[in-house]
């Protein structure tokens, strides 16, 4: 039961972290002197063509955007948002396991959006291959998916008082073991 709140606490979270990744997109090209705006995206999933909803940072002139430019702002966006969702993550206490999996879940995903981000530029102007693959919103959002189920179902694993890794990097096996 503890996974499955910790899941839908997560998704529930993601537009949050979606928001403030963008957000911080905005405030990283403002400070490096490029004009931006915030725009609602419409994609379309698979051959049902649902429409799903996304936030872009997109500058005002993509063209003005140099490759240097454009690797400072999609590397650092997501992790400027993991920074803020890390001191929340850290200001919880440790007994909330579902709110730190919810949370831990999110961090995962800016940095696969940090990662994904740096590699779309690096693999189209530098690297010469069609990159297009990585703007699918299934592979976004469904990698996201992926990232949280993982993430919240490896935190909120039933703790066994057995095997257990001390912070000095001790092994105990049950004898002596502190419980959590």
């Amino acid at each position: 039961m503890r996974f499955l709140k910790a899941f839908l606490l997560a998704v529930l979270l993601f537009p949050v972290e979606l928001a403030t990744h963008e957000v911080m997109h905005l405030a990283v090209y403002s400070a490096l002197g490029v004009r931006a705006s915030l725009v609602v995206t419409s994609w379309h999933l698979g051959t049902l063509g649902t429409p799903i909803f996304g936030l872009h940072a997109a500058p005002a002139d993509p063209a003005a955007v140099s490759l240097r430019v454009l690797l400072i702002n999609n590397g650092t966006g997501p992790l400027l948002a993991a920074l803020l969702l890390g001191v929340l993550w850290a200001a919880i206490d440790r007994r909330s396991r579902v709110a730190r999996a919810a949370l831990l879940a999110n961090l995962c995903a800016l940095l696969f959006f940090s990662g994904i981000e740096l590699a779309y530029p690096l693999l189209e102007e530098v690297g010469h291959v069609d990159a297009d693959v990585l703007l699918l919103p299934e592979l976004n959002y469904g990698s996201v998916l992926l990232i949280m189920l993982v993430t919240t179902a490896a935190a909120t694993w039933p703790r066994s008082g057995g095997f257990r890794l001390t912070p000095s990097g001790r092994r105990w096996f049950g004898v002596g073991a502190r419980q959590t």
